[in-house]
């Protein structure tokens, strides 16, 4: 660190963060020996001078800088394709080599790492699988070197992660976040000892019982990846050379435990309690003496090497890794998604080219109909009988290549409250409260919000989809409660309100707070038999359109009335007769995330 800066260092700095910034140094250090062998590292970290003094430490121990490649970078200049120039230039396709083989055996910079776009994903991952990048369009068929060591800077926030396909492909990880410029110290490696190293890694062999540890290692913290076991042999054959131990040492086995298993881990062995001597003597006494070893579970060895690198992370760091292990599962299963996906001729997300026509209003991609016409330039000016003929650009309707895109419909969420009876206040309330949660994050998730209200008579709407806050307070606080209660009639609205918002290119979903108690037919008739027959009809009538609902059942205890409506919906039943405002919109997000 420069000099500048030793005279602000405290003398007794934190030891979390001094052990934290060696393992920071000894990650480096480890991925310069590795290179693409061991896929890369993933960096937690804000901007800031500590990741720009650990990148340029890196940068030291390479024997060329790291280039720096956005994860927005398009596919064409990515992967490689047809270059127009050269190829309208020679009558025949010529290609343009991309940025991943331009890096080949080079160390890139994937910065935020976190907003990689899904389609980008699986080039990346391609690349570190295979070393090589695989190009077979526009007439072109090729394979290129592109053996990358990928660093990925990921500055996520909160749930926000880079994609778990990269994750896996990357043997490191560590996290930069807490250590204050205060903790850092000089490289402890230097470019000669990495390149010595390096040399030295192909020489250097694991035995039978060394690979069984790392695999038992990696069992107990519930790690079961092949990927991952293969990199912890890689790493601990570097961490030897570096450290000059055996691969058995703690200073070999623990920081490997910390930098590549404990970020994928999945839980924690427990601490072992050992039992009091009498009992430890009755055991021994019972156990056959014949008995193999190797029949009585794990190796206690490789428990006691995970206890004791678990024991010198911070506690907070250890519960933000699980954490963050978890999340990512989590988000394997199921796609937050706030609607569905629709294809647009002129916006939305680009996701490519096809053969089309100008005509019909699509948006023309000039590159790609450059790309289509240029191998046949030179022979279409031999059949053309034209005076120009030598000078002209021959573009054929089969040439054209219009752009795709697609954006994420919006989504609108139709509350549908029973204002009726004496608990009408209550209810207004809940749903008031879960409406001023949901309108808070309506710009984050695109979604509108709908408020239906059926009492007396009949049902009403008192809110169309709209993301006004001040409006759905204004409206929710002059709504008048009691009298009976219009069910038929309520679905009846809701039934038309959810196809008008699907006809109108929207995704429609809603939620129906109610005891299940109808009393007034669909004609208007006070009858609880004839209520409820018709608000079953209905509701079986609701449930084929395939709109995902909640019923939420407001009575004082689980309702038979309101889970056999929930059932003839095919909704979410979710009795909360103490329903607080928190709770409904929880289940909301968990509806819009199915």
């Amino acid at each position: 660190m420069p000099a500048s800066n030793a005279q602000s260092k405290p003398p007794s700095p934190d030891t979390g963060a001094a052990t934290q910034w060696r393992d920071a140094q000894l990650a480096a250090a480890l991925i310069a020996v590795l290179g693409h062998r061991g896929g890369g590292i993933r960096v937690c970290a804000q901007p800031g001078p500590v990741r720009d003094y650990w990148l340029s430490n890196l940068d030291g121990l390479l024997t060329q800088p790291a280039r720096r490649v956005p994860g927005t970078t398009p596919t064409e200049r990515l992967l490689g394709g047809m270059d127009v120039t050269e190829s309208m230039k020679h009558g025949k396709p010529v290609l343009a080599m991309g940025v991943l083989a331009e890096c080949h055996n080079r160390f890139v910079i994937l910065p935020m790492a976190e907003r990689l776009p899904k389609e980008f994903s699986g080039h990346w991952c391609g690349a570190l699988d295979r070393g090589q990048v695989i190009i077979a369009r526009d007439g072109i068929d090729q394979i290129s070197d592109a053996a990358i060591t990928v660093v990925a800077l990921d500055e996520g926030i909160d749930e926000e992660r880079p994609p778990s396909a990269l994750l896996e492909r990357l043997s490191l990880s560590i996290n930069l976040d807490e250590i204050s410029i205060r903790s850092i110290e000089e490289p402890i490696f230097s470019a000669g000892e990495i390149e010595t190293a390096r040399a030295a890694l192909h020489t250097v062999a694991l035995d039978e019982a060394e690979i069984t540890l790392l695999a038992e290692l990696s069992a107990s913290m519930g790690i079961h990846s092949s990927r991952a076991l293969k990199f912890a042999t890689d790493v601990c054959k570097a961490l030897s050379l570096l450290t000059g131990e055996p691969a058995t040492d703690d200073a070999v086995i623990l920081p490997l435990i910390r930098l590549v298993f404990v970020p994928k881990a999945t839980h924690i062995p427990a601490p072992q309690i050992e039992p009091d001597e009498p009992e430890q003597m009755a055991e021994k006494e019972e156990q056959p003496e014949s008995e193999d070893s190797s029949a009585q579970g794990p190796d206690p060895d490789a428990e006691n090497l995970v206890q004791s690198a678990v024991a010198t992370l911070p506690a907070e760091l250890l519960t933000l890794m699980l954490r963050g292990a978890e999340k990512t599962r989590q988000r394997q299963t199921k796609s937050g998604t706030s609607g569905g996906l629709t294809q647009d001729k002129h916006r939305g997300r680009p996701i490519g080219t096809r053969p089309g026509d100008i005509k019909r209003g699509h948006r023309i991609d000039i590159p790609a109909t450059l790309r289509s016409a240029a191998p046949f330039q030179r022979a279409r000016a031999q059949w053309s009988t034209a005076s120009i003929a030598k000078t002209s650009l021959y573009i054929e309707q089969q040439d054209v290549r219009v752009k795709r895109f697609e954006q994420r419909r919006s989504s609108v969420m139709i509350f549908a409250v029973d204002a009726s009876g004496s608990s009408a206040y209550q209810r207004m309330a809940e749903a008031k409260g879960a409406i001023e949660l949901l309108l808070a994050d309506c710009y984050s998730h695109r979604t509108q919000v709908a408020l239906i209200a059926f009492k007396g008579d009949a049902a009403e709407i008192l809110l169309p989809p709209t993301r006004s806050l001040v409006r759905a307070k204004r409206t929710l606080a002059q709504l008048p409660g009691g009298g009976g209660t219009p069910m038929a009639s309520a679905l009846q609205l809701l039934h038309q309100m959810a196809l008008t918002v699907a006809a109108s290119g929207a995704t429609p979903s809603y939620v129906l707070l109610t005891d299940g108690a109808a009393n007034v037919a669909r004609d208007g008739t006070k009858s609880r038999s004839a209520g409820t027959e018709d608000a079953l009809v209905i509701a079986k009538r609701v449930a084929q359109t395939g709109f995902k609902g909640v019923l939420v059942d407001t009575a004082v205890r689980p309702s038979a009335r309101a889970r056999e409506l929930s059932a003839a919906l095919m909704a979410t039943y979710l009795p909360l007769p103490n329903a607080s405002a928190q709770s409904i919109n929880n289940s909301i997000r968990a509806l819009r995330q199915d």
